[in-house]
């Protein structure tokens, strides 16, 4: 049962605990991680509140929104194709 509970002995003297600077790095790490999916899925929940607001004033504004959208990512894929990654 020790493996899965861990030993009761108490760790040694010599062995430092964790403090605040190790909890903030480690806390950093997982917001960068996380921040760009985050990003996308609030942005998309973004997205969406606003071509509804666009779709109820008229529905060729909230055409106009998603096509906005479109032509944008149709823009940076041609600017991707003619732009590629210089591979080393």
């Amino acid at each position: 049962m020790g493996f899965y509970h861990g030993s009761h002995t108490p760790p040694p003297k010599d062995e430092k605990e964790g403090g605040i600077v190790e909890a903030l790095a480690i806390t950093w790490v997982v917001f960068r991680v996380l921040a760009l999916p985050l990003g996308i899925i609030f942005g998309g929940i973004v997205f969406l509140f606003i071509v509804f607001w666009l779709f109820s004033i008229h529905p060729l504004l909230g055409l106009a929104g998603i096509l906005a959208v479109v032509v944008a990512l149709v823009a940076r894929g041609v600017w991707e194709a003619k732009h590629p990654p210089e591979l080393q």
